[in-house]
């Protein structure tokens, strides 16, 4: 999906922000997010934010987040398209951003840095830096 066809998509619908199913330990359940996919996406929804702001993605480690967006992408294929959610410091959005191409998500949803005040022009080289990591 090139960059214009994802804006076209994104501006057509609905967004879907589905909440990262969790265990009583803090560990990924993968059968119930499965089921939560599964059950929003013929919905009609123009895409899927998987790890985004309600899916925790702040709190994963690497192999979490990987883990999430790969089902996502996986139980999704040809239905929706995924978006993962990337943020935090510029190294660690540029890790995020990197992987969730790797694993097939369509895009990304990039946060500012949690927390902190930055000028315009930090943003702006901190949106570039991950925008230029990726394809």
């Amino acid at each position: 999906m090139t960059p214009q066809e994802l804006k076209h998509t994104l501006s057509s619908g609905l967004l879907s922000f589905p909440v990262t199913d969790f265990d009583a330990q803090g560990d990924f359940r993968r059968d119930t997010y499965i089921k939560r996919l599964e059950w929003l996406a013929p919905y009609g929804a123009s895409a899927l934010f998987a790890a985004g702001g309600t899916g925790e993605f702040f709190s994963l480690d690497q192999k979490e987040y990987s883990d999430i967006i790969k089902t996502a992408v996986d139980t999704c294929k040809g239905m929706v398209p995924i978006l993962a959610g990337a943020g935090g410091p510029t190294r660690v959005a540029i890790q995020q951003a990197q992987e969730a191409e790797r694993l097939g998500a369509q895009g990304i949803l990039l946060l500012p840095h949690y927390l902190t005040e930055a000028s315009p022009e930090g943003v702006a080289a901190h949106v570039e830096a991950v925008c230029k990591s990726v394809k």
